[in-house]
Order: C-alpha cells, then sequence, then structure tokens
C-alpha cells in the first residue's frame, strides 16, 4: 500500500484528521480538490466557538463540540492562532422566550457546558447597552477564532509529522483492493492512482459523491445530504460599533440553525446572519432583497437597525442530513464495514458545530482507525 491513511477533503476537519493521523500512522495523504485548504464550508460561517448548549445531550455534536471547544483553546493559545473569548448573550424580549432560555441554560449544563448564567436587564445592559431584552442568557466559553489560521496550523502540524497534503487533486474514483482502496484522482499532471489501506471521506458538502464511489448508497443508509444556505449582511458606518459580541436570539423548536445573531470578527467588522434556507445548488451570492427579512429577524433586539444600515456581506452552505421540516440530526461518523466498505470511514453532514468540534472529531475517527489498523 502506498499510504496508510488517505484523507479525502482539506476543510477544519480533514486537516485535523491529518494533523492527528500523521502522528500515529506513516505515510498519511490527503487530497483536495481545490488549489488551498477550506475553500468551501470551513471558511464561509461565523467563525464562532460554540460552548455546546444546544444540540441533543449525548449526542456526538454535544460531546465533540464540549471537547473540541477545549482543545481549540489550547491549540490556539500553544500556536498563537488569534481568537477572542468574548462569550455569547442569548436574548428573551419576552416571557415565552424567556422560559425558552431557561431551558437551554439546562440543557446546555447537561452537556457539560461551563459557567451559563442568566443575566437581568441590567447586567445585560453593561455588557450590550444597545441591545434590548427582557432576560438573557450568557455562556462565557463561547468564542471567536481566526478559521484560517486554525486551519493552517493543521495544516503545518500535520506535514511536520509526514503527512502528504496535495491540492488540486480531485477524486474520480474509489475501488476497494486485497487490504485497502484504490483511489484514483485527477490533478495537474493528469490521472492517477494511489492505494491505502484507510480511506477516510471528510469532503464535507461532496461527501455523498465520494460515498458513491466506494460503492454506498446515501439515500439507502438515509444519509442524503441536503444544501442549505446561510447569508451574511454586514452593518457599515457608525452603527457597527454599537454592538460588542456575539448576540443570539432565543432558540425555538426544530430550529435549522441557530437564528440570525451578531458577529464582530476580530477585525471589528460587524455581521448579521447567519439565514438558513435549502438550496438545490451551491451557489455564494448574496440576494440584496432578503435584507428586509434580516431586519425583521433582528430588530426585536436590535432596535437601533434601519434597512440603509445593512449591506451584502458573503453566504455559505451548510450540508444537512435533515431535510425541510425534518428534525435535526447528528454528525454521521462511521467505519463503514457493516455496509460491505471495510476500511472505508464516513463522515457526513459534519455541519455546525464542525469548526468548534474538528479537532475532537479527528480524535473519534482515530480511535476508529486505531481498531481497524492495529
Amino acid at each position: 500500500m502506498d499510504f496508510e491513511v488517505l484523507i479525502i477533503g482539506g476543510g477544519v476537519v480533514g486537516l485535523a484528521i491529518a494533523a492527528q493521523a500523521a502522528q500515529k500512522y506513516a505515510p498519511v495523504a490527503l487530497l483536495e480538490r481545490h488549489d488551498s485548504f477550506g475553500q468551501e464550508t470551513s471558511s464561509r460561517n461565523s467563525e464562532v466557538v460554540h460552548g455546546g448548549m444546544y444540540y441533543m445531550t449525548g449526542s456526538l455534536k454535544a460531546r465533540l463540540c464540549v471537547e473540541g471547544r477545549r482543545e481549540i483553546y489550547r491549540l490556539a493559545e500553544q500556536h498563537h492562532i488569534p481568537y477572542k473569548k468574548s462569550g455569547k448573550i442569548v436574548v428573551a424580549v419576552n416571557d415565552f422566550e424567556i422560559l425558552s432560555i431557561e431551558e437551554l441554560k439546562l440543557h446546555g449544563e447537561a452537556n457539560g457546558v461551563e459557567g451559563l448564567r442568566m443575566l437581568t436587564p441590567e447586567e445585560m445592559g453593561k455588557i450590550e447597552p444597545n441591545v434590548f431584552a427582557q432576560a438573557a442568557l450568557f455562556s462565557p466559553e463561547t468564542g471567536i477564532i481566526d478559521s484560517h489560521r486554525l486551519m493552517d496550523t493543521f495544516r503545518r502540524i500535520a506535514r511536520h509529522a509526514g503527512a502528504e497534503l496535495v491540492f488540486s487533486a480531485a477524486v474520480t474514483g474509489l475501488a476497494p483492493v486485497p487490504g485497502g482502496w484504490e483511489v484514483r484522482y485527477f490533478d495537474a499532471e493528469g490521472e492517477g492512482t494511489v492505494t491505502a489501506r484507510a480511506v477516510v471521506n471528510s469532503a464535507g458538502l461532496h461527501a455523498q459523491d465520494v460515498m458513491r464511489m466506494a460503492g454506498l448508497n446515501p439515500d439507502a443508509m438515509n444519509l442524503t445530504l441536503h444544501l442549505c444556505k446561510g447569508e451574511y449582511f454586514s452593518v457599515q458606518g457608525p452603527k457597527r460599533k454599537m454592538v460588542n459580541g456575539l448576540v443570539y436570539p432565543s432558540p425555538h423548536a426544530d430550529i435549522v440553525s441557530l437564528g440570525i445573531h451578531t458577529r464582530v470578527d476580530l477585525g471589528g467588522t460587524l455581521r448579521l446572519g447567519p439565514s438558513a434556507f435549502y438550496v438545490d445548488k451551491i451557489d455564494y451570492t448574496v440576494d440584496p432583497s432578503h435584507k428586509s427579512d434580516f431586519l425583521d429577524d433582528v430588530k426585536p433586539f436590535l432596535p437601533f437597525l434601519e434597512m440603509e444600515d445593512l449591506f451584502p456581506d458573503m453566504a455559505g452552505i451548510r450540508p444537512k442530513l435533515a431535510g425541510p421540516g425534518e428534525p435535526t440530526r447528528d454528525f454521521h461518523i462511521a467505519h463503514e464495514v457493516e455496509h460491505g466498505a471495510p476500511g472505508f470511514f464516513n463522515l457526513v453532514g459534519i455541519e455546525s458545530p464542525g469548526l468548534t468540534a474538528s479537532p475532537a472529531i479527528a480524535a473519534h475517527v482515530l480511535s476508529l482507525l486505531s481498531d481497524y489498523l492495529s
């Protein structure tokens, strides 16, 4: 075999897996179809380091988010990755929403999220004097991080440990061979083929395509991916300084996302987003006509904003396992030996909190690999 482990996909999760795998196995390779890392979901998000309060207790999302968050902050300190543990406020603007955030606090505590506490309007006013709320939940462990620097850190760790990272290399086929897999790809030099004992599918938005190459049927396995778009609008002018950090709306049952929230990045830009609506194709344009919807969503807690303050900014696509109207789904991370694909490790539906959870997802994948490769 050419490689012990071959990873398909160079987003934040694929890079985190490469960084950890290369320290245990040799040789390790990563193939990424774009000319650099993190060109899709990993670089088109809020860059929030999530506390872990929203996800179903006992789920992979809940456990890996909490574990990953702690590791993200450790990595940031060790490798000088810019970050800010700013904390996060979840606001309630009426009595019903107060009950909602009180339930969210209990849920977060059950998930192991540290330091959650309710704020009075007076306490909240000291943190966000321009935000309206009758009550608020404060998550001190939430923050933001420079996702590009985080991914570059994983890249450097992987390469230092001997991993071969190949960009502009699109995987075109997979075939089982004795003791592993044959992987076909196309790069600047034309078609190529390598073999690996274990293949890790970390292709994000394109995970279904890789599954089909491996002879798996995502629809039959209830692993159909749905593209869910999120747009962002920036706040410009003097009002961009009227919010200090992360302010989220109260959650509602069966939400598609965490709601349009504020995010002040490390450079001081104030963005609102992301929205959430299902689409049929990958398209990163922002529809200016959606501005009024954004304003309607945030006006209850950001009453100072007007239409002229918002400007189209960026968009991202989430790879969701839950379709329109369906309940939320957990990450799918599995060795697909039971589906006739020994040595094929499958990551599907890695949406939020994938960035936060990335080092913990990698550790989880390594534990699956060790059972197979030992």
